[in-house]
């Protein structure tokens, strides 16, 4: 049994803070171990949130090698349980943008009947950037959605994706009126984001 193998245990282990612990030590071994790379995948599930937390920011933080583990995390996020799906669309955001394969399903996951799924789909496409610009078409849809957090994740991803978001413009302009002030400041920061210079 190798250190990363150890470490591994150590995300088994009934105290949440040992699980903390090991969890970062994983991730930072995470860009050059593929086991290690599984076990963050594992470690979304925890039931402690800052061990989730930690385990998405270890997938970020491996960048490319990253890539990896981004078709099963789509495949989570297409047909898992609720809980799973959120977990699936936190990692994507935090992966960023070597997770651009992700763009189809969380394009699909802004259709979604529910809610949350709506807000994390859109959110994981913030994280993904300039790169999830087909995304642009639906997201205009959110700026009115009549949930508030909604319609600030959509106006946010929109400011994410930037100058290729130019065809938000109206939408965001408008949103810059929102009967709700943090959706009316995270509009107006969208809109001199997408806005082209010049």
């Amino acid at each position: 049994m190798d250190d990363v193998d150890l470490l591994i245990c150590g995300l088994q282990a009934r105290r949440p803070e040992e699980r903390r612990r090991a969890v970062v030590k994983v991730g930072a071994a995470a860009a050059d171990e593929p086991k290690a790379m599984h076990a963050l995948l594992n470690a979304l599930a925890d039931t402690d949130g800052e061990v989730r937390h930690h385990a998405g920011e270890g997938l970020r933080n491996a960048g490319p090698a990253a890539g990896k583990v981004v078709p099963m995390l789509v495949k989570a996020f297409g047909t898992g349980e609720r809980p799973v799906r959120i977990v699936a669309a936190h990692a994507l955001r935090k992966i960023g943008p070597v997770a651009v394969k992700a763009v189809p399903a969380l394009i699909e996951g802004l259709a979604d009947s529910d809610g949350e799924i709506r807000r994390v789909a859109a959110a994981a496409l913030a994280g993904i950037g300039p790169a999830a610009h087909k995304a642009v078409p639906t997201l205009i849809g959110l700026v009115a959605d009549a949930d508030t957090d909604i319609r600030w994740t959509a106006c946010h991803a929109l400011g994410a994706i930037g100058p290729k978001a130019v065809k938000s413009l109206p939408a965001l302009i408008e949103a810059a009126d929102d009967e709700h002030p943090d959706v009316r400041v995270v509009a107006r920061t969208a809109v001199l984001k997408v806005r082209p210079a010049g």
